[in-house]
């Protein structure tokens, strides 16, 4: 009985609507609107030109008033045809909410017309009873005019009135867009019912009436025991007028004598009427209920747009767009404004040790601190741990330590909190993305600072920052312009410091900044997935370089080429290699690849085919800073390579301590056991070299031997004998 009741109120529209699926069919009965006044104006147009053509002119020149037979034919066409005209304009400035002056004057104009105009219309003759019209068929012709003289007037003083108070008091009044649509829909019914009845006259014509009603029902959607009480009212009445009409009208029953028994037979008009109002009315439910699923669907889809799937929060995109509505409203006092840029400390460790399922418990968790410590401003979520927030800096201390505290507090095993970069506002014209971005700057400068919860962007930051971005916008030129060069860094036999080979390093030649340093540019294009660029230049220079010193006669040594872990995902780094090896005609004896530790231990299955890749071709391959990570002896015991550089480090405090000197002879004779050679960097001392040597290191590099130089300068150097070419050189 229950879901009885429950059907039978949705299918007649009972249900409680939200504000956003009224507010959507009200919208939808606007633009209807607005496409039926267009509809109205194109066919009164046609029948003014159809009566004055076949009624006014030929009267007119058989010498009757020009006026009179204006108003006698064609009043009822100028009067639906304001009425078109004003609905369409009504309906189409909603687009814009707030109306421009010259829309204003021009919908004043219009509501005044329809005032104005029934003036005119009450100079129209009245139908008076005669011969063919009884009284009661004159009394509903008038008063059926008289009815659409009234809503003509009111729907007049509706528009006007709304004009006013939307561009005097800039309120869009909604009450009053409904009466202007209702009183719409009363005067579409009653000029369909007043012709039709008209029209019966001169051939028994229901055509507009039904055309009305078809207009009204199917376009003018309104809630389904609304439109059934507007169709039931409106059937019932015309064919209520209609029984008035006695000459021949097949609306009434008849009464046939069959076999002696009189019956009566039920008109066949009556029963295609009915059938009529009830498959209409069906239609009309149909259309209301679909449109109330395509509210549903786009309200769906605008919440997507601007709502964080996870949190509940404003998206990134959404809170950009109010951030810049509010600084464009502010007039002053800009400095009292700032963008925060959140991130969460040691958020992957919790993502690891408690699931990814805990994780984002965690962050719906922190939206909602963000939510409420920043309660009266503006909050979002941009994207995975990070979290955006534009407020007043007014307590930001204060409410930053809060949020730390509940942060901190979510977890007791994990160390959690917060580090913030700010952004103070500068001005109203201030990009609210840039500043976001100067703001997540500053908070990656003081990451995995557990102490520092905030820092600020400043004019320090301001000219870091601007480098960024300028290595991000001119990467391109730098490549096509040679501003990338490699300088080269003399590698060394341990045992007679002979030349064996060198490394190339990227050095970044600036027109504006002037030399840049690999710290200054190489992180950046890392972030920002740049980096194969300018690693692709560096071998085509290597290989440039190389080919002129072939052709050129000059004694050549191998380089080793850096090869980033983004290399191998952001382009074929081992086809673009060998592309490039062909091109040149350089021995790939020559060459020699460095992949650094960290690119194997993070994703080893993914880069396990561009590795065994390089051995096949013939390159010999190195494993570039070994120890830097945890799960060296891993790699070293998937791969085969061809030389381990031992990274700097372990040469920190090399005199001091036995230790370092204990662990590198212990890599050292390991790596020769697996049939690895070795080569240490950053040896800067005799004593340094002297150890290494004897404990074994084939390959010694770093400031005791040469720093890196250019291509000029390295042979240079070999010129003057400061650097001894090696006859070995595997």
């Amino acid at each position: 009985m229950k879901d009885a009741f429950n059907a039978f109120m949705h299918i007649f529209g009972f249900e409680k609507l939200s504000k956003y699926e009224s507010d959507y069919l009200h919208d939808s009965n606007i633009r209807t609107s607005s496409y039926m006044g267009v509809i109205v104006i194109f066919l009164e147009i046609w029948m003014l030109l159809r009566q004055t053509r076949s009624k006014i002119i030929p009267k007119y020149q058989a010498g009757e008033d020009l006026f009179g037979l204006i108003v006698k034919y064609t009043s009822k066409y100028w009067l639906f045809l304001l009425i078109g005209l004003g609905i369409m304009l009504f309906c189409l400035y909603q687009k814009n909410r707030k109306l421009t002056k010259g829309q204003f004057v021009s919908l004043l104009a219009v509501g005044c017309a329809c005032i104005l105009y029934t003036g005119v219309l009450s100079l129209e003759t009245f139908t008076k009873a005669s011969d063919s019209i009884t009284p009661v068929m004159a009394n509903i012709m008038n008063a059926m005019l008289i009815s659409i003289y009234v809503l003509l007037f009111v729907t007049g003083v509706t528009i006007v009135a709304y004009a006013l108070l939307n561009y005097l008091k800039n309120k869009r009044v909604v009450f009053l867009e409904h009466l202007v649509i209702i009183f719409f829909t009363l005067i579409c019914l009653a000029f369909g019912i007043f012709v039709s009845y008209s029209d019966f006259w001169g051939g028994k014509e229901i055509i507009c009436f039904l055309t009305m009603v078809i207009y009204v029902g199917c376009l003018l959607i309104y809630r389904p025991y609304v439109t059934a009480l507007i169709l039931g009212a409106s059937f019932f009445a015309f064919y209520k007028i209609l029984l008035t009409f006695q000459n021949g009208l097949t609306f009434q029953d008849t009464e046939v004598v069959i076999n002696g028994i009189t019956q009566k037979i039920i008109s066949g008009d009556s029963v295609n009427y009915v059938t009529f109002f009830i498959s209409l009315t069906t239609i009309c439910f149909a259309i209301f209920h679909g449109r109330l699923n395509e509210a549903n669907k786009s309200k769906a889809l605008e919440k997507s747009a601007r709502e964080d799937g996870l949190t509940g929060m404003h998206n990134y995109s959404y809170f950009a767009e109010l951030a810049k509505e509010s600084i464009q409203n502010l007039e002053d006092h800009y400095e009292d404004y700032v963008f925060l840029f959140l991130d969460i400390h040691n958020f992957k460790a919790l993502n690891d040790q408690r699931g990814f399922e805990e994780g984002d418990k965690f962050l719906i968790a922190v939206g909602k601190y963000v939510s409420d410590v920043f309660r009266d401003a503006l909050c979002a979520r941009q994207a995975d741990d990070h979290f955006v927030v534009f407020t007043k800096k007014e307590n930001l201390k204060e409410k930053l330590n809060a949020l730390n505290d509940l942060v901190h507090d979510y977890d007791d095993e994990i160390l959690l909190g917060i580090n913030c970069g700010g952004y103070q506002l500068s001005s109203n014209k201030d990009d609210p993305r840039m500043a976001i971005d100067r703001a997540r700057y500053a908070a990656h400068l003081i990451k995995n600072r557990f102490q520092t919860i905030y820092a600020e962007y400043d004019k320090k930051m301001s000219e870091e920052y601007h480098k960024r971005l300028y290595v991000v916008n001119n990467i391109d030129n730098a490549v096509s312009n040679g501003w990338i060069v490699p300088f080269y860094q003399p590698v060394v036999w341990s045992d007679t410091e002979e030349l064996c080979g060198c490394e190339a390093l990227a050095r970044w030649k600036d027109p504006v900044y002037g030399q840049l340093f690999p710290n200054e540019f190489i992180p950046v294009l890392e972030e920002y997935r740049l980096i194969h660029k300018l690693d692709k230049a560096i071998f085509e220079s290597v290989c440039r370089d190389m080919r002129t010193s072939l052709d050129a006669g000059r004694p050549v040594v191998p380089v080793s080429l850096n090869f980033s872990r983004l290399d191998f995902e952001l382009m074929d780094a081992v086809q673009e290699l060998e592309d490039l090896v062909k091109k040149y005609n350089i021995p790939k004896e020559l060459i020699h690849v460095e992949v650094t530790e960290s690119a194997l231990t993070d994703d080893i299955i993914k880069l396990d085919d561009s590795i065994k890749r390089i051995k096949e071709l013939g390159y010999s391959l190195w494993l570039d800073d070994f120890g830097s990570g945890y799960s060296s002896l891993n790699v070293l015991k998937d791969y085969q390579f061809d030389v381990v550089k031992i990274d700097m480090r372990f040469l920190s405090n090399f005199e001091k301590s036995e230790k370092s000197r204990t662990l590198i002879d212990c890599i050292v004779k390991m790596a020769n056991r697996i049939n690895m050679l070795t080569l240490t960097e950053g040896v800067e001392t005799e004593d340094q070299a002297e150890f290494l040597n004897g404990i074994g290191c084939e390959r010694l590099q770093g400031y005791l031997f040469g720093k890196p130089i250019p291509k000029e300068e390295f042979y240079q150097r070999i010129d003057k004998g400061e650097l001894v070419v090696s006859g070995r050189q595997i």
